[in-house]
């Protein structure tokens, strides 16, 4: 029998309610069951996301979550919101579910007149509904061909996050890393947030670099298949030391992983490029081998948004 969506509602879950939601999600997305399973024991916060579930009575049919957040873009942070947990029930797909919900939280959006943006490997669901791909350009290198070495300075690698070291990874993210478009502005919910998602999927390494026990940068490496992906490498870009000694760290970190190709997903103005060429590093595109999922900009109704359909998203911030 057809679904009849106008005898269901859309809601907001708070509180307890979300107890059952998390479950759902849990059910659509297997890979994030970590994730929603440490949210139902903690209770904490999914940072500024919020969850809107199509009931029919009791029983839901599907969702689409909102997440509003700062970027910075020219120079200044710019309020987006991110589009997250779109999920149908499996009896009750390709009845205009995922469409409806959809509708209702971009109504939500354009009442504000922000862009959204989303991450996805069904691109072709959602150009229906305004959003457009911007293709990510990422360049890759051979580990063994690099010539870096942390001499000097004292690396550490880390696997899971607590209070102490978030401050310190915030203090660079903030006060040394450059403001480069895309760049996230994380307060300290969204860095409370980037802890549980570390912590419960524990499938990155952060790398530290230190001289004298001060931090002064950190690169983060995401094993993806074949290869590591550096999508975060945040230090002070008039010490190029420490680029290149945080440079010798991913190599020794791949060596550690029985893998030679790296992948850079940073942005294009970053400083650590002139350093690459400098050190005659050969760069190429990324080779095909790992399923790289779309990223897609709705703008906002009243601007284009050119500076978001040009930008390389880094992919420590897919929410």
């Amino acid at each position: 029998m057809p679904l009849d969506l106008s005898a269901c509602t859309i809601r907001a879950p708070v509180g307890d309610s979300l107890l059952p939601l998390y479950e759902f999600l849990s059910g659509c997305f297997p890979a994030d069951r970590p994730v929603f399973g440490e949210m139902t024991r903690t209770g904490k916060r999914f940072y500024t996301l919020t969850c809107y579930a199509l009931y029919r009575g009791e029983e839901i049919l599907g969702n689409v979550s909102l997440m509003p957040m700062r970027v910075w873009l020219g120079g200044r942070a710019a309020p987006v919101v991110g589009v997250a947990c779109v999920a149908t029930a499996p009896q009750h797909r390709r009845q205009g579910v995922a469409r409806h919900l959809l509708g209702h939280a971009l109504d939500l959006v354009d009442r504000q007149d922000l862009p959204s943006v989303l991450f996805t490997g069904v691109p072709e669901t959602y150009r229906g509904a305004g959003f457009q791909s911007v293709p990510q350009q990422y360049l890759a290198a051979s580990a063994s061909a690099m010539d870096f070495h942390p001499r000097g300075f004292d690396g550490e690698s880390l696997v899971t996050l607590d209070d102490r070291q978030l401050g310190q990874l915030a203090t660079i993210y903030a006060g040394e890393y450059p403001d480069y478009d895309g760049k996230v502005d994380r307060d300290r919910d969204y860095w409370q947030f980037y802890a549980l998602l570390w912590n419960a999927y524990q499938r990155s390494t952060l790398l530290l670099c230190r001289h004298r026990g001060r931090l002064l940068g950190y690169a983060r490496c995401d094993r993806h298949g074949d290869r590591l992906t550096i999508c975060e490498l945040c230090a002070r870009p008039s010490a190029p030391e420490v680029a290149e000694a945080l440079l010798g760290l991913v190599q020794e970190q791949a060596g550690r992983a029985g893998v030679d190709l790296l992948s850079f997903a940073l942005p294009p103005d970053h400083f650590v490029w002139p350093i690459l060429q400098q050190h005659a590093v050969a760069l190429r595109p990324e080779p095909p081998g790992v399923a790289r999922e779309t990223f897609m900009v709705r703008p906002a109704p009243s601007h284009s948004s050119p500076a978001l359909l040009r930008l390389t998203w880094s992919l420590a911030d897919k929410f």
